[in-house]
């Protein structure tokens, strides 16, 4: 398990998205946006986001998972499927 601050695990998602011409900086910062809203939502909890100390972390089983979350983000925005995307996040 890595556990990284949440603002890493972030940056390291944007990062990858920057890194594939299809998607860009405009939709690394579109997740980002997203993707904070469903932290922030008191309402719903992320289950590999925990708080120690009132900071937030992310659990990854190791950093390929990153890889892995962006290329779902990929083909979701190839296909159009966004919407599904993120309701796999809740």
């Amino acid at each position: 398990m890595v556990k990284m601050p949440l603002e890493d695990f972030i940056e390291e998602v944007k990062s990858e998205i920057i890194g594939y011409e299809e998607l860009g900086e405009e939709k690394a910062l579109e997740w980002e946006q997203k993707f904070l809203s469903l932290v922030n939502d008191g309402a719903k909890s992320i289950p590999n986001i925990e708080v120690k100390n009132g900071k937030k972390f992310y659990q990854l089983e190791d950093e390929s998972e990153i890889f892995k979350i962006v290329d779902m983000y990929l083909a979701a925005a190839d296909s159009g499927e966004e919407q599904d995307y993120w309701k796999k996040w809740d």
